[in-house]
Formats: structure tokens, sequence, C-alpha cells
């Protein structure tokens, strides 16, 4: 079905039906009844079997995702036989629930502190820093003698750092890289193998690549940030040259905003995603590198999508527990 079809009003009903079908299917829970119906509706119009095969094959963007996990199978493609539609529909459900669960439970053994999407926490830390995490992020406290270390496992955080008594440097370890200052105030966010360091009070240094513990520093890559300064590297490269910060959009989440100027489609979609419970998926098609500049609420992070899915003629479809779908 081509994007044209796709527009016309009895294909987009088919196609939210398909989907309907879809979130029956990998239920897990459909009577053979059900299954009979499904087989009926698929059957009676070309259309319908044409949609249900489009939808299914952006649905498998979700089990593509899973696969790093490695403990999923792949949902077969072959043909719709009743025995297939149910061993399909629980595999596909098994990636969605897998998609969504596996990351977390990862989390949950290493991090001391897990914020939910949606959510902001200030976690207070031994020494007195206070740390502000922002939606979705997670946090691991390992302070040892001589460094007071920490590690971002996901996300964004503002940390208001003090001076140790004893002089031993905050180190914030994300992305294959720490971030060292001794006392001061900084934003430090990990998304997508990016990390971004920018420094608000204070002075840090970034080093990256470099092992959390690592204490042989002198002949390490390094980049020097003072106040209003910020760079950015890549999980395994050197950090950038720094440049100046944009404090009021790196920090604007402090403020119940989401600001964005001249992203790319996808990017924007990205950052409005971690305040959602679920993953955003977006059709095949879509231009991802359209430009789109906004300022939205982190409260009402399904308006914000839905302002964006505008730009592209996008209907935004949430399935509670699975997917939010752009389409």
């Amino acid at each position: 079905m081509s994007d044209t079809d796709h527009d016309r009003p009895e294909n987009h009903r088919a196609a939210l039906d398909a989907r309907d079908w879809l979130v029956r299917l990998t239920s897990g829970s459909l009577s053979a009844a059900e299954l009979e119906q499904f087989r009926l509706w698929r059957d009676c119009r070309p259309e319908h079997r044409t949609a249900f095969e489009h939808e299914r094959r952006f649905w498998n963007q979700l089990d593509r995702l899973v696969q790093p996990a490695g403990n999923v199978a792949r949902m077969q493609t072959s043909s719709l036989t009743r025995r297939s539609l149910i061993g399909g529909g629980v595999a596909l459900a098994a990636a969605s629930a897998g998609f969504v669960a596996a990351p977390r439970v990862s989390l949950w053994w290493q991090a001391d502190f897990i914020v939910p999407a949606g959510s902001q926490r200030e976690v207070p830390l031994p020494d007195g820093t206070i740390a502000a995490v922002n939606t979705g992020g997670a946090l691991k406290v390992d302070f040892r003698v001589g460094l007071r270390l920490v590690h971002l496992l996901r996300g964004e955080a503002e940390f208001r750092i003090p001076p140790a008594a004893d002089g031993s440097p905050f180190r914030i370890a994300t992305g294959g890289g720490n971030t060292d200052m001794q006392d001061g105030h900084l934003t430090i966010g990990n998304a997508d193998d990016l990390t971004t360091v920018a420094v608000v009070a204070g002075h840090a240094a970034v080093y990256s690549p470099l092992a959390p513990d690592e204490t042989a520093l002198s002949h390490r890559p390094r980049v020097d940030l003072a106040p209003s300064q910020q760079t950015m590297y890549l999980a395994g490269a050197n950090p950038g040259q720094p440049r100046t910060a944009d404090l009021e959009m790196l920090l604007a989440w402090r403020q119940g905003k989401i600001i964005f100027e001249g992203k790319s489609f996808a990017a924007a979609i990205s950052d409005i995603g971690r305040y959602v419970a679920e993953p955003v998926i977006l059709r095949p098609g879509i231009d991802r590198e359209l430009a789109v500049s906004g300022i939205f609420s982190t409260a009402q992070p399904l308006a914000a999508l839905q302002s964006l899915a505008k730009t592209q003629a996008l209907s935004v479809r949430r399935i509670p527990g699975i997917a939010v779908i752009l389409a």
C-alpha cells in the first residue's frame, strides 16, 4: 500500500482495523471464534489483507528492536494459517513485552535510582550532591575512597556538587567516558550513544573513552569546560572541542518544557518519546530528517507528539503498554 493509497478513507479505515486486529492477536487470548472472525475480515476484501500485511511489517520494527537482547524469536511471516497466527501472536507479544521489559530488568539490577517515564526526581547523594534526574533516567552510586563516582546509566541529570572534605573529585561515568568536577553545577545527558556535558558553574574535565574507575589520567584525551560551555562525545570517541552551551534549552526539562530548534523529526520524536511509557514507532516512509522546532510541556507528551505528527499529516495511535505509533 503506497502512502497515497493509505490516505484514501476506505484504506485508512482498513489500516485502523488491521492495527486493532494486531493488538488482539498479540494478546494471546483470542478464542477460536474470534480467530475465525479475523480470517473472514482479512479475506473479504483485498485492501484488508494488504492493510494487515502492511501493518504487520510495521509492527515487526518492535521485533527488530528486541533482537540485541537475544531473548525472543522472530515472528514468522509465512502463510497466515490459524496455527501460525497463534504462534506468531505469541512471538510478537513476547517481542513487545521484551522490548519494554528487558532494558528495565537490566537497570533494576544495576541502578540505585530509576525515574519512571514522565517523572523527575531529586536524589541527595552521600556527599551532599543533589542529582536531579529526568524522565526515564537511572543512576548508580559507586562512591569509594578518593573518588565520588556516579554512573548515569540512562537519561539526563543535573548535578549540584559541593567540594569534598578530602578533595576527592566527583565523577559522572556515562557513554563510555567520564566527567570530573571538584565542585560546581552541570548537566549531562546520554541518548542514542551521544553524551552531552554542559557546565553551569565551576569547571569540569571530560575524558572519553575512559573506564569509570581509571585514575591514570595524564595521557588521556581530555576537554576542559568553563561555565556556559559544553562538549559532546560518541561512545568510544574523543570529546569535541568546547563550544557555547544553550543552557536554557539543555535545562528546559527542569522547567517542565521540551525545547528544540531545527532538530530532525526523528530526533525530536525521540526526545518527546522519553516522556511516555511506551516506545514510539515511526511508520516507514516518514521523512525522518525534516527539521522541526517547538516548545512543549513535559506533562503533555502525547499532545506534543500529535503536534509534530501534523507536520507530516500523520496520526498518533497509543496502544497502552505496547507502543505509540505514528502512521
